[in-house]
């Protein structure tokens, strides 16, 4: 399959997977409270994003390993190959295991960390360990998946995650049905974890035996320095899981679950949304490394510039969204009983958005080659993060997470910009300018939207109010950006 083809196979079924990851978070959450109440939810999520927590760290070896293995294949070095193949299987199952026995470690005190109702203590433990094994099997598919990567065949591995993804959430049902409660939640992902590891397993076996793909061969010195070369990484993955996925469990941690679940709700459309932004961006910043190791000024003047406008319009246009629009949603979603409040929902997307503009700097610095500083300032932002978290959070309770992410995002912001111009000479007043900008554009029309407060429980006329909304932000996106849209038009009838 040619390089073309497997980036194109690769976004379209992470575009599909993302769409089965928002059945399971956003449309079976109704169903959720049916079976369990709000708190037993929330304690869920606390316990559920704590293993979240511990199966997202292995991303930190795996884009490792994947780029090591494929500039192998590429240089055509099968022998060194084949030991970064063994090296790959050998940590996968190191780190799986590792995860697993940390995780049981914790397990009999996990319900007395968050709070959780007595009721349903055992519940929730057992849901946690069933997670937990889930989560250690999915380590491994996600690590063996480095192998179709670097083949570039990616289209029956995108099938089966397809395939296992649907089946997955056909299980979650059936285990409701049958009264599992909390339980099916936890259940469903072990069936999707060994259904992916089975498949996976086997097409990636057949895909030995009958292709000439060099086998793996197990060496010692190789394992550890690939585990050497993952330290950094791994802990730069460690600083954005705490600050990206440890909310629920501070929460009912500091409070209780309940809250988790009402902050969870709340901030669901903002997170769901800013996922797709960044998934979308992945496939630009790609383009943006390979422009700037070409070292033409100009060109990549230019795919800066389109890349931060693209970036800024997407994220302004999500935020003006999630303000405007969470309210009625979660309304008709699970009911507002469970929503945080107009203040709650402000500063969590304000906070969002500084937050995913200091990543996108952090990434221009990864993508310029400077990977060790931009994983040295990942892990201090995490910890000048826990550090203002635990200082505020007894004053402003579940307000405290986002302030805390917004304060650390802005202090960190300009000593990236900073990096930026002076390393990798590119225009961070640009960058800055842009974001400010498609902010600016959509400040009168959160205004607009609360002075105007239309009743959304009349759903004919919201809906009338939301597609002249929608048109006339259209109209003035377009207006404020004439020369992006004209240039990018242009760029897709060239191809």
């Amino acid at each position: 399959m040619s390089t073309y083809k497997a980036s194109i196979y690769n976004y379209v079924f992470n575009s599909i997977n993302a769409i089965i990851v928002i059945i399971n978070g956003i449309v079976m959450v109704p169903i959720y409270f049916h079976y369990m109440s709000v708190s037993t939810y929330g304690a869920w999520l606390a316990t559920g994003n704590m293993v979240a927590m511990l199966g997202l760290l292995e991303s930190g070896f795996s884009s490792v390993i994947t780029q090591k293995m494929a500039a192998a294949i590429g240089s055509g070095n099968k022998e060194g190959y084949g030991r970064l193949a063994g090296a790959n299987i050998v940590t996968a199952i190191i780190i799986a295991t590792a995860i697993l026995l940390v995780g049981l470690s914790i397990s009999p005190f996990i319900a007395d960390w968050i709070n959780v109702d007595g009721s349903v203590v055992n519940d929730i433990r057992l849901a946690y360990i069933i997670a937990l094994l889930a989560s250690s099997i999915a380590i491994l598919v996600s690590l063996f998946g480095a192998f179709p990567q670097v083949w570039q065949d990616t289209k029956a591995v995108g099938m089966i995650n397809i395939c296992t993804g649907l089946l997955s959430i056909a299980s979650l049902v059936a285990f409701l049905l049958f009264g599992f409660g909390v339980l099916s939640i936890a259940m469903s992902y072990l069936v999707r974890a060994l259904l992916n590891l089975i498949l996976q397993g086997t097409w990636i076996l057949r895909k030995w035996r009958h292709e000439s793909i060099q086998p793996p061969t197990y060496s010692i010195s190789e394992t550890k320095l690939l585990a050497k070369d993952c330290i950094f990484p791994f802990f730069s993955k460690l600083s954005g899981v705490l600050m990206g996925n440890s909310q629920s469990f501070i929460i009912a941690h500091f409070m209780n679950p309940a809250l988790a679940a009402v902050y969870d709700i709340t901030s669901k459309v903002c997170y769901v949304a800013c996922g797709f932004v960044s998934q979308t961006n992945g496939s630009f910043f790609a383009l943006f490394s390979l422009t700037l190791s070409s070292g033409d000024k100009e060109k990549i003047r230019s795919v800066f510039r389109n890349t931060t406008q693209f970036f800024a319009i997407s994220l302004a246009l999500i935020g003006l969204y999630s303000i405007c629009f969470t309210e009625p949603i979660i309304n008709y979603w699970v009911g507002l009983d469970k929503y945080g409040g107009t203040k709650l929902l402000i500063i969590i997307v304000i906070a969002k958005m500084v937050f995913q503009f200091r990543a996108y700097c952090n990434n221009i610095l990864y993508t310029g080659g400077m990977i060790n500083k931009s994983v040295k300032l990942d892990i201090l932002c995490a910890i000048v993060y826990i550090g203002i978290l635990f200082v505020i959070i007894k004053a402003v309770q579940i307000y405290a997470i986002p302030l805390a992410t917004l304060v650390v995002s802005l202090l960190f912001i300009g000593w990236y910009l900073k990096l930026i111009k002076k390393h990798l000479a590119l225009d961070a007043r640009m960058l800055i300018w842009e974001f400010s900008r498609s902010m600016f554009v959509i400040l009168p029309f959160v205004i607009i939207h609360y002075t105007l407060n239309f009743d959304y429980k009349n759903i004919y006329m919201y809906i009338g109010y939301f597609i002249i909304f929608s048109i006339v932000y259209a109209f003035v996106l377009y207006m404020t950006n004439i020369k992006f849209f004209r240039s990018l038009l242009s760029k897709t009838r060239n191809r």
